[in-house]
């Protein structure tokens, strides 16, 4: 069999990965330009993977391409990774394997090709601490909603008995509002003044409507008993989260740089900045360009396009754990004191709607994040001046404001010579009759007949 001139790896192995198995096979192209393949199969144990990193070098393999087959990829990806000069993660829909005639085999040998031909698309896979970050920070976040539902599984649970608290506090999680759960789960008696002693002074409810709302039906030991269950946990997955911070802030130690390069981005938290770094990284050559960085965080519009009629332009389903982030900091962003990506969200929103005009604010801010990464600079776009208001916006509003302003006086029947001579006189008098005495204020804008 003659090689294929499109060829592009001389030796190159495709991977079947399985949970229990995985099926190796090696093409290699000789100096007669024939095609010899060799395949095995090998079980997931470390040990036998280990024996498949020694069964490609002495094959004298260095690139290796598999598919993203749900977590078991990563143990063969981490025991490869330091011994071959490239191991591929494709995702398995761009490999678009051939159906019918199916087999492991089959498709370890269709991967090979696919990838000596060059025509795979690999996936992005950071390095190794910061796929250890990655993992710490989503385990946090699971941990965050794992509390949250606890949170409001505990709410509904008095909500039930008719104890109002979430009528009368903004935040049921904060101080005032525990210490009176705490109270109600003591199962002792309990008078106002004990309640009210819970109450912060800082508390801008009703002292009438706290203790109307802390006197509901009355718990018996099984109800008691299930709410101390749902706050021991809440207590203690607040424990495990504060343990994780600690790691978290360990392993970040050497991106301390970056961190304070997000944060000089308004809406971006220290907490923020770190989620930011374990999934996108810090190696922005992967990328090459802003729009890339975008479409892989899921935030850039689709495309779907038929016989020129289009269908969809919504935006995809990746990056579902960066997306979040990055639409709670542009949320946090719109609402901070700096005007730039407020100015910019309120004249999307009147054109998309709030919902799309949010998108796009996190796409601006992920490509500013990539351009910041590569120059290692901090967050100042070219459109926004000292005082952090665009330019754009400044200019187009004082544009109609003249422009009014000119159209008024021409409907009074001013010249343009005359606008141009009454701008020239310094406006000392800002008032301008016509011809049969109207009169027309420069600054209020009020017009005034004779």
């Amino acid at each position: 069999m003659n090689s294929s001139p499109q060829t592009v790896l001389p030796v190159a192995s495709g991977l079947d990965v399985h949970k229990s198995f995985l099926v190796a096979v090696i093409k290699s192209t000789s100096n007669q330009g024939t095609v010899n393949t060799v395949k095995k199969r090998f079980s997931t144990f470390h040990a036998d993977l280990e024996d498949l990193r020694d069964w490609l070098l002495q094959n004298d393999c260095h690139h290796v391409c598999m598919e993203s087959t749900g977590k078991y990829w990563i143990p063969v990806y981490n025991v490869l990774e330091s011994a071959m000069n490239e191991v591929r993660v494709c995702n398995p829909k761009w490999l678009s394997l051939e159906k019918g005639e199916k087999d492991d085999n089959k498709d370890a040998a269709r991967i090979c090709d696919l990838y000596r031909n060059g025509m795979t698309k690999s996936s992005y896979i950071p390095n190794k601490q910061i796929r250890t970050l990655r993992e710490l920070t989503r385990l946090r976040q699971k941990y965050v909603q794992q509390r949250t539902s606890d949170h409001n599984r505990l709410i509904n649970c008095l909500t039930v008995s008719n104890y109002k608290l979430d009528m009368v506090f903004s935040n049921v999680r904060r101080r005032s509002a525990s210490l009176i759960i705490n109270l109600i789960l003591s199962g002792e008696p309990y008078t106002d003044e004990d309640i009210l002693k819970c109450v912060s002074s800082r508390c801008k409810a009703p002292r009438e409507d706290i203790l109307r709302a802390c006197h509901g039906f009355e718990l018996d030991k099984l109800q008691r008993e299930k709410l101390r269950i749902i706050q021991d946990h809440i207590d203690g997955l607040t424990k495990e989260i504060e343990k994780l911070d600690q790691l978290i802030a360990e392993a970040c130690e050497d991106h301390k740089d970056y961190i304070r390069l997000l944060m000089t981005m308004p809406g971006v938290s220290e907490i923020s900045a770190r989620k930011i770094i374990a999934e996108l990284g810090t190696e922005m050559d992967q990328f090459v360009k802003g729009s890339r960085v975008a479409k892989w965080a899921g935030l850039a519009p689709g495309s779907d396009e038929s016989a020129g009629k289009i269908h969809s332009r919504h935006i995809i389903k990746g990056g579902k754990y960066l997306k979040p982030v990055l639409i709670e900091a542009a949320w946090a962003a719109v609402r901070s004191k700096n005007p730039y990506y407020r100015c910019k969200f309120e004249i999307l929103s009147l054109r998309l709607g709030k919902k799309r005009a949010i998108v796009a604010i996190a796409r601006k801010m992920i490509i500013s994040i990539f351009h910041m990464f590569s120059d290692m600079k901090e967050w100042h776009p070219k459109d926004c001046d000292d005082c952090f208001v665009p330019r754009s916006l400044s200019v187009q509003k004082e544009s109609r404001k003249l422009n009014k302003t000119v159209n008024t006086l021409k409907a009074m029947g001013l010249t343009e010579h005359q606008i141009l001579k009454t701008i020239a006189a310094g406006l000392d008098d800002p008032e301008i009759s016509d011809d049969e005495g109207n009169r027309y204020d420069l600054i209020t804008g009020e017009y005034r007949t004779a």
